[in-house]
């Protein structure tokens, strides 16, 4: 399982990203410096309960959706390697998600 520090992180910057904010932003109603809410949404530092209070008054929802994240996040290694073996099963339709993957990144 992934650190429940970097699970948070992307979570809420999913949210605050979902809201509109940038950091700058979303630090400054929550009274923290970007650069703490930076280190909090790269997993490297974790928030008190004051500050999660804060954020869902910001963000507008209640203390569970914060933690609401999926624990089958992976790491991008083993996200290469699970499509590597997926398209390795699928050749015939290597074009087709070329073609998908293309169109997403553009």
């Amino acid at each position: 399982m992934e650190d429940i520090k970097k699970l948070f992180g992307r979570r809420l910057k999913s949210l605050r990203e979902s809201k509109g904010l940038t950091q700058e932003k979303f630090a400054e109603k929550i009274d923290i410096s970007s650069r703490a809410l930076s280190a909090i949404e790269c997993g490297k530092n974790f928030v008190s309960a004051e500050t999660i209070t804060k954020i869902c008054l910001a963000l507008e929802v209640a203390p569970k959706q914060l933690f609401d994240f999926d624990f089958k996040y992976k790491s991008t290694k083993d996200v290469k390697q699970e499509l590597l073996r997926l398209i390795d099963g699928n050749e015939s339709h290597l074009l087709k998600i070329y073609e998908l993957v293309e169109a997403y990144l553009k």
